[in-house]
């Protein structure tokens, strides 16, 4: 039965590492035209704008079943690092640099031990669920990847007779 533990991050040694990197990458999230923060927010956009799907068009969302855990740990890394070098406002906003960031990033990334009956464990794939950074940088994979897909060049699905 596979299972998705979602353990708490506060107390672990590296919480405090982690809500401080979370605290610098909030900002890069959520600044593509087609980010929508949730279903909710979807709904009341699609009000606002009166949305008119045309007849050619279809509109659809995507999901991915248990994201956190299928989060290539490199992905993330070099999502982000992307992310952090492309970001104007850095110098302004950072104390850190890139590679300080990112390297505190990893450490809170490959740190996701657990204890359970007695047993310690090791989260072997993925970000963890229930660490403070593991939103946004989930957030800041999928924006890589939705911005090279939007980059590829669209062929139209051929109609089967």
């Amino acid at each position: 039965m596979p299972l998705h533990p979602i353990v708490s991050f506060i107390g672990f040694p590296t919480y405090n590492l982690s809500e401080e990197i979370t605290r610098f990458l909030q900002p890069l999230v959520g600044n593509t035209p087609h980010h929508v923060r949730n279903s909710i927010k979807f709904a009341d956009e699609v009000k606002v704008k009166t949305m008119i799907v045309q007849e050619d068009e279809v509109m659809v969302s995507f999901d991915v079943v248990s994201l956190f855990t299928k989060i290539l740990i490199e992905l993330a890394l070099e999502a982000t690092q992307c992310k952090l070098m492309d970001w104007t406002e850095f110098g302004n906003y950072m104390k850190w640099s890139i590679k300080y960031v990112c390297q505190g990033l990893k450490i809170c990334l490959e740190s996701t031990f657990l204890h359970f009956h007695g047993k310690n464990y090791k989260q072997v794939f993925g970000t963890a669920m229930g660490s403070p950074v593991s939103t946004v940088v989930a957030n800041i994979v999928m924006e890589d990847i939705e911005s090279r897909a939007m980059k590829t060049p669209f062929c139209a699905p051929r109609l089967w007779k």
